[in-house]
């Protein structure tokens, strides 16, 4: 079934889809929060998909700049583009199993990172500590998955014809 400007209704979830990996890429990948109650002080920092850090306090100062914060982010940003591109240029079936193609992916990128970032969590010394995946990552597997169904409901519509 086609929208009002000529669009399936696959291509338009393969392009939402591409859009909330998009998103997701700048959103917390990582986050690290620690405070310590009986003296007033907190702290916290957060990662993003292409490693752009921000936070405050002391957690943000023992950050070296010599860690590898590049978690797969470029590749996720760059195949959130291609669903967009895939799902605008590319034609019947083909458009269809690469729509599907670049939601897996995306949905990998996103499911490899949650499983390379460990989780910590405990007090040391009266300070309170947790650490592990940000939510941004979540969102990647969420455009993923749309983009995925996108190209299997563009497939379907297909075969509807």
């Amino acid at each position: 079934m086609e929208t009002k400007n000529g669009l399936i209704k696959g291509q338009v979830m393969a392009m939402a889809g591409g859009i909330i990996s998009i998103i997701g890429v700048f959103l917390p990948w990582y986050s690290a929060s620690m405070s310590a109650s009986s003296i007033g002080f907190a702290s916290g920092i957060s990662v993003n998909g292409l490693g752009w850090k921000s936070g405050e306090g002391v957690l943000l100062g023992l950050i070296s700049g010599d860690i590898n914060w590049q978690f797969q982010g470029i590749g996720v940003l760059a195949l959130g583009i291609a669903g967009i591109v895939v799902s605008v240029i590319l034609k019947e079936k083909i458009q269809s199993i690469a729509m599907l193609a670049c939601g897996l992916l995306v949905i990998g990128g996103g499911v490899v990172n949650l499983q390379g970032i460990g989780s910590l969590s405990g007090k040391i010394l009266g300070a309170t500590m947790q650490s592990g995946a940000g939510y941004g990552l979540y969102v990647v597997v969420l455009g993923g998955a749309v983009a995925a169904a996108g190209g299997l409901v563009a497939w379907r519509e297909l075969d509807a014809k």
